[in-house]
């Protein structure tokens, strides 16, 4: 009991002194599972008429495709089963969220919400990569608009298709090879 206070006042301390600076993002938390976590991907599915088409054909439901792809389930605890190893990190005006793990249909939601920077090994040389991208509108041309729902799920081999948008091209990652994940909202990509 003694342990824990003396923890507690030493973060307490800690978070006083350094994040005393970062007006905004003062708290920091688990984002699988979380309501941020849920409400990004409900905006998705709300907003995106395509996505929605997608997932009324393939589950019937937005809360189907939830419940089959174990989406929020209110736990942050890694499951080997469907999570890939990564440094996860999810970025608002006043919050920031962490992982140390993502699935691919979390990943692929992600991407749909908003830009997205992804590292990741290449297959070939093991080199790291680095792609900006997104499979939302509003980081597309018009005409790549219909295409997108070719990426709403895996693709072969647990590999993730993106609009990368600094070189305006469809491109993909493999998830076993995903390094680190990063949706900052605060950074504009004009």
């Amino acid at each position: 009991m003694a342990e824990e206070d003396i923890e507690s006042r030493l973060t307490n301390e800690f978070s006083d002194s350094v994040l005393s600076d970062v007006d905004s993002k003062i708290f920091s938390g688990e984002y699988g599972g979380s309501n941020y976590q849920l409400s990004t991907y409900k905006k998705v599915e709300m907003q995106d008429k395509l996505y929605q088409n997608y997932i009324q054909k393939n589950y019937g439901s937005f809360d189907n495709y939830l419940e089959s792809n174990k989406i929020n389930q209110m736990s942050s605890v890694y499951n080997p089963i469907g999570d890939y190893r990564a440094d996860v990190k999810i970025i608002t005006d006043k919050y920031s969220y962490t992982s140390d793990h993502i699935s691919t249909s979390e990943t692929i939601m992600e991407i749909l919400s908003g830009a997205c920077t992804v590292y990741f090994l290449k297959k070939t040389n093991s080199s790291v990569r680095r792609i900006t991208c997104s499979l939302n509108e509003q980081y597309m041309p018009t005409s790549e608009f219909s295409n997108r729902s070719n990426f709403f799920s895996a693709l072969p081999g647990d590999r993730v298709g993106v609009w990368d948008i600094n070189e305006q091209k469809w491109k993909s990652f493999y998830m076993d090879s995903l390094v680190k994940f990063i949706r900052d909202e605060t950074v504009s990509t004009e």
